[in-house]
C-alpha cells in the first residue's frame, strides 16, 4: 500500500488539474453569438447569432464596459425603455451594446440550444427548464435525467441516437424514451486510488472552487436498496430545493422523502457534513437512497446537489455509492460507512 503523501503525488501527478471556462456573448437583442464577436470588416462589434431579434446578425460587445463601436461606456450596458441593449459615452452619443458571461460549464436545453440561466426545476410546470435565446426550453440538470426528473437507463444514456434532438431510454419498454439535455460538464472519469488504510474511485470535475479543484470519491454502500422511477423523480425534484451548502429543504408534508443528517466527520484539519436522502417505503419503514458526504469549506451547491444525484442514480441501478466531496485534495481519512 501506498502512503498517504505517495499516494496524493501519485494521484496529483496521473490526474491533471485543468479548468476551462466558456465565454459567452450576448448580443444587444438578448440573442447568443454562435461565431466570433468582432468587427468582420465594419466599424461596429457583430457576431452570427441565435434567439434575439431573429436576424442572422447582431451587435455585440468585444469586452465587458464596451459599446459595439469599441468604446468605452460610461453608463451600464441596459435596455433603457427599448427592445435592445446599449449604453452612453461620455460626449453623450450611445450605442449598441451586449452582456459577456463566463462559465465553467454550458447546459443546454432539450432544442440543444445554450441555456442563459441555471437548469432549475419549474414547479409550476413539473418539469425542469432553462431560459434561451429562444425563449424558455426544457432542459436536464444532470447528464442522464430527463426534464421530468426520470433517469436515464444506464446501457442508454443520453445522446441523439440518430436524432436532431439529445433523448434516453428510461425503461425496459420498446417505447421508453424521452428527451434529455447535453452538458458540456463531462460525467466523472472515474480512476482507482489507494491509501495505507483504504482503496477507493476517485474524479476531479472541470469545476473549481477558489482556483482549487474539485474531487468526489465514491465508496460502495450495501443498505441503499434500489426503488422505483416515481421515488426517483420525487428525490430528484426534492434534491433541486438545495438552495446552499448550508441548509437543506424540509420535506413537504406527507412527502416519503426527507434530509437526515448523520454525526459530522473531521479529517485533517476539516468538518464534513455526512448527510443521508431517506425514502419512506410502503412498510412504515425508511432507507437511505442517496449519502453524500462534504466539507464546511464547499459553497458551490451546484456540486452538491450534483454529487447526490450520483448518489440516487447508482442507488437506483447498483451498486450503490456514497459520494464524498472534498476541495484541493482527496479525503485520505475516510470514515467507517
Amino acid at each position: 500500500m501506498l502512503s498517504n503523501l505517495g499516494a496524493l503525488l501519485l494521484f496529483s501527478s496521473i490526474v491533471p488539474f485543468t479548468i476551462s471556462h466558456f465565454i459567452i456573448h450576448y448580443t444587444s437583442y438578448g440573442g447568443v453569438c454562435q461565431k466570433a464577436c468582432g468587427y468582420h470588416g465594419y466599424a461596429y462589434t457583430w457576431c452570427q447569432q441565435r434567439g434575439g431579434s431573429g436576424k442572422e446578425w447582431d451587435y455585440c460587445s468585444l469586452e465587458e464596459g464596451l459599446g459595439a463601436s469599441g468604446k468605452t461606456c460610461a453608463t451600464p450596458c441596459d435596455y433603457w425603455g427599448s427592445s435592445y441593449r446599449s449604453c452612453f459615452f461620455k460626449d453623450g452619443s450611445w450605442h449598441y451594446c451586449g452582456l459577456i458571461a463566463q462559465r465553467e460549464h454550458l447546459e443546454y436545453s432539450q432544442e440543444n440550444n445554450e441555456c442563459i440561466n441555471d437548469c432549475r426545476l419549474d414547479a409550476t410546470v413539473g418539469y425542469f427548464q432553462c431560459n434561451t435565446a429562444h425563449g424558455p426550453q426544457k432542459c436536464s440538470p444532470f447528464h442522464d435525467m430527463t426534464p421530468t426528473g426520470l433517469p436515464c437507463h444506464s446501457n442508454y444514456r443520453c445522446a441523439k441516437y440518430g436524432h436532431s434532438v439529445y433523448r434516453c431510454h428510461i425503461d425496459n419498454s420498446e417505447d421508453g424514451w424521452d428527451h434529455c439535455g447535453r452538458k458540456s460538464l463531462d460525467p466523472c472519469v472515474w480512476i482507482f486510488f489507494e491509501n495505507t488504510t483504504s482503496q477507493t474511485e476517485i474524479c476531479i470535475l472541470p469545476i473549481s472552487q477558489k482556483k482549487s479543484k474539485i474531487i468526489f470519491q465514491r465508496e460502495t454502500r450495501n443498505d441503499m436498496p434500489p426503488f422505483a422511477n416515481g421515488d426517483f423523480k420525487m428525490a430528484a425534484h426534492f434534491i433541486d430545493g438545495i438552495s446552499s451548502t448550508t441548509s437543506f429543504p424540509d420535506s413537504a408534508d406527507l412527502a416519503p422523502v426527507r434530509f437526515y443528517k448523520q454525526e459530522s466527520i473531521f479529517c485533517k484539519g476539516l468538518n464534513y457534513t455526512n448527510l443521508e436522502l431517506w425514502l419512506d417505503t410502503s412498510t412504515r419503514s425508511s432507507v437511505p437512497i442517496a449519502h453524500v458526504i462534504f466539507p464546511d469549506i464547499l459553497y458551490a451547491v451546484e456540486v452538491l446537489r450534483l454529487a447526490f444525484y450520483m448518489s440516487l442514480h447508482s442507488t437506483f441501478y447498483s451498486p450503490a455509492y456514497t459520494i464524498t466531496v472534498s476541495v484541493g485534495e482527496p479525503m485520505l481519512c475516510p470514515p467507517d460507512l
